[in-house]
């Protein structure tokens, strides 16, 4: 009865397994397979966003086409502008040389100005030497006058007497200095003659500084006229200038008028460009999904993974990061190898990892990618080789790890020979750096 009882249980366990197991298999099925009406669906939006790109490629075309009518109008204002940026250059150039021709005339003028200065103070000096060598002829004469009066108080000049009992001794006429300058020694007149002959030869000197000074005022006088004439001509050609800057000015505004109408044309061009751009990223979403390229699911263990480009001289120029291309920025879900040094044009891709080849593109855009393969290696881990000049694999093939795919090349969305490799680990990009081995020294200039 026990034993009865216990198959039957073990019979409703397995019972219950397979049940569960169908279940799970139906819904694996229902969650990863694509079916005949999902394909026909996206192949339907292909083909709605191929013509839309289409479409969109014709208006880009028809936007250059219309913004080219304006070269020649744009060239015409440019070549007048260079014209007269040219004139506005010359007379540039002539300012300058009047600027400098009048900062060379005063400072001429501030030399003269200080040596007139200086002049001043020779002149300052002499004075000061006369009014002491008058004050030597005073103290002289005073000298002389008490001499006098001695020589009456001792009766020897009696002829003087005269003189003497004057209430105030002064020389007020010629004769009487004479008179005067005859009764006292030859040493004494000799003293005075010394003395008055340095007051006219200092006075010379400051009536030879003082004719200095008149020439150098007169030649600053000229100056001042040379600096008024200098500015004046110096206004003559900032006016001529300014009438030429107003012309250019006038025909800048008349140009940018059209370059408002040519800006507005290739803006709407940008924009045809960055649809055509989300349309060929859409294209190559739903070639993923037509190609079953979001079924395999699974641990994600990736295990070693190889170098995909199998040289020691090789560099990443762009990494896994958000950039910005033709004005739209996205992450960059993969990263772009080339060869240092080198041309990578043709150069050999191998596969990373053993797997299964399930997208093989021989030809075509095809989203961006170009020419482009995927592997699928279990688990949940695929990998992509994008922009291939070459592919040498198929679809269903199994490769095992170092086997050569392709090769590097510059088809697609690309700018230049290299491979785009990019990791999915379960229906989501990660940074293919985190699994690679990579070679020494690796540069990255991206």
């Amino acid at each position: 009865m026990l034993s009865k009882m216990t198959k039957i249980k073990s019979s409703k366990i397995i019972s219950l397994i397979v049940a569960l197991v169908l279940v799970f298999s139906s819904i694996s099925l229902s969650v990863y397979a694509v079916t005949d009406s999902e394909k026909a669906e996206y192949n339907k939006k292909i083909e709605e966003i191929r013509e839309q790109i289409a479409e969109n490629k014709k208006k880009i075309q028809a936007l250059r086409d219309e913004a080219s009518t304006y070269d020649d109008e744009i060239g015409g204002y440019q070549d007048k502008i260079d014209a007269l940026q040219s004139q506005i250059d010359l007379y540039n150039q002539e300012i300058a040389l009047i600027d400098a021709d009048i900062k060379g005339v005063e400072d001429e003028i501030t030399g003269i100005k200080n040596e007139i200065e200086a002049l001043n103070k020779q002149v300052k000096k002499l004075d000061s030497q006369v009014i002491e060598i008058q004050q030597d002829i005073a103290d002289t004469y005073t000298i002389l006058g008490e001499r006098i009066r001695a020589s009456y108080m001792s009766g020897s000049a009696s002829s003087l007497e005269y003189l003497l009992t004057s209430d105030n001794f002064q020389f007020q006429s010629y004769l009487e200095r004479i008179e005067l300058l005859e009764r006292i020694s030859e040493h004494d007149n000799s003293v005075i003659e010394g003395l008055e002959g340095d007051i006219v030869r200092l006075q010379e000197k400051v009536e030879e500084i003082e004719a200095t000074k008149v020439e150098k005022n007169e030649k600053i006088e000229d100056l001042d006229i040379k600096v008024l004439d200098l500015e004046a001509k110096k206004q003559e050609q900032v006016e001529a200038r300014q009438v030429i800057q107003d012309a250019e000015d006038e025909i800048q505004a008349d140009l940018d008028k059209v370059m408002s109408v040519v800006n507005k044309l290739n803006a709407s061009s940008k924009e045809y460009e960055k649809a055509i751009q989300r349309g060929e990223s859409a294209i190559l979403e739903y070639e993923h999904k037509l190609s079953g390229e979001n079924s395999s699911f699974g641990s994600g263990t990736t295990g070693n993974m190889i170098w995909p480009v199998p040289y020691s001289n090789t560099c990443v120029t762009s990494s896994y990061k958000m950039r910005t291309l033709n004005g739209i920025t996205k992450q960059h879900n993969g990263i772009d190898i080339c060869r240092d040094g080198v041309a990578s044009y043709g150069s050999s891709i191998v596969a990373v990892k053993a797997g299964k080849v399930t997208t093989a593109y021989h030809s075509g855009y095809n989203g961006g990618f170009g020419l482009y393969v995927v592997v699928d290696h279990g688990d949940g881990v695929k990998t992509y080789y994008a922009h291939m000049s070459r592919v040498t694999v198929n679809v269903g093939d199994y490769v095992t790890q170092g086997t050569k795919l392709g090769e590097i090349g510059n088809t697609g969305y690309s700018f230049g020979a290299h491979l785009h490799f990019g990791l999915m680990i379960n229906g989501s990009w990660v940074n293919p750096m985190n699994y690679l081995s990579k070679p020494a020294n690796l540069p990255i200039y991206g």
